[in-house]
């Protein structure tokens, strides 16, 4: 009985040593520009692609991933089938193969896609808005349907942003020139919340509390939602600004968000929105349209600026520091977790 308590003991260090021998996988920042300073041979335009690279790499260097000569303006992903998708302003882009080779699967009608989102449970479904309205796709992208039950208003069709709730798949929030609307079957219709306040440019949804949302908009500053984005209440008691563009949540501490927008630089929260401070030193250009924090490492922040590339913070937003993308005008910065 001694000899075998002490075979079984050796293979559970082993194993143990084993596993922990293992190097943690790193997530890895992508980010999309609308246009750059790098040459592209045969082009007389600047070089717009979608660049990436780890994040814990602390230096200007990225990887080039595509889509060349294309404004993108967002990106979304679906790590088993190793497909990405980007709102471009020539449709949306599909890669099946990690970014490696791509095809415009949108048609006609979708020109200067701004948005576009796969379904993570059913990835044959894509969503896509534009300056014209809302798309879905169920075929991932062979054939579209525009949906508009409910968004009667040429302003209410301009949608910017579109979440997923991530405890309903079946529920859609889409942010539009006419305020938040949101839909409880997959877009086929939709119903305006009680947010008074129009011009709303992006719209995010907590990371672990899934009925909390956020929404910066033109001139009117930051909202939030508690009870799954029917009603909202302004928060941003600090921001000296009223246009904001983008809004990330600190996914390793539940009440810490960070946002920026037009000539802001950084806010940084750490109570859930209802106070905010400026987080910005070292910060050469203060017009902020993207922001993301690195999972598992709250100190990481990358932000995106329109002319002056990617900037970077390890101290949680004290202090910035550039980060490579020469003269890029940054649109989207995502954290993948491969």
């Amino acid at each position: 009985m001694r000899k075998f308590t002490a075979i079984l003991f050796g293979v559970m260090m082993i194993l143990f040593l084993l596993t922990d021998s293992v190097p943690a996988k790193q997530p890895i920042v992508y980010v999309a520009t609308l246009s750059t300073s790098y040459a592209h041979i045969g082009m007389a335009m600047p070089l717009s692609a979608l660049f990436y690279r780890a994040a814990a790499t602390i230096d200007t260097n990225w990887h080039y991933s595509g889509r060349p000569n294309n404004r993108i303006y967002q990106m979304d992903f679906h790590l088993p089938s190793r497909m990405i998708v980007l709102a471009t302003h020539t449709g949306v882009h599909r890669s099946f193969d990690a970014g490696k080779s791509w095809k415009v699967v949108s048609d006609w009608r979708m020109t200067e896609v701004n948005w576009s989102l796969i379904d993570q449970q059913n990835p044959d479904i894509i969503y896509a808005s534009s300056p014209y309205g809302f798309y879905k796709t169920s075929d991932r992208g062979q054939q579209w349907q525009k949906f508009c039950q409910g968004l009667e208003s040429i302003e209410s069709q301009f949608v910017s942003s579109i979440v997923i709730d991530a405890a309903n798949p079946r529920r859609l929030l889409i942010s539009t020139e006419d305020g938040i609307y949101f839909s409880e079957d997959q877009g086929a219709s939709w119903t305006r919340s009680n947010l008074s306040v129009r011009h709303v440019r992006v719209i995010v949804q907590h990371p672990r509390h899934h009925q909390i949302f956020a929404a910066g908009t033109e001139n009117d500053g930051l909202y939030f939602s508690t009870d799954g984005g029917r009603f909202w209440d302004k928060r941003d008691a600090g921001v000296k600004h009223n246009t904001m563009y983008t809004i990330a949540f600190d996914p390793n501490s539940p009440d810490t968000v960070y946002a920026g927008g037009f000539q802001t630089g950084v806010y940084k929260s750490i109570d859930g929105g209802r106070k905010w401070s400026k987080s910005f030193q070292g910060l050469d250009d203060l017009d902020i349209h993207s922001l993301a924090v690195t999972p598992g490492n709250s100190d990481l922040i990358y932000a995106g600026t329109m002319g002056n590339g990617v900037f970077v913070s390890t101290d949680a937003g004290k202090t910035w520091r550039y980060a490579g993308i020469k003269d890029g005008y940054v649109s989207a910065i995502k954290m993948i977790e491969e």
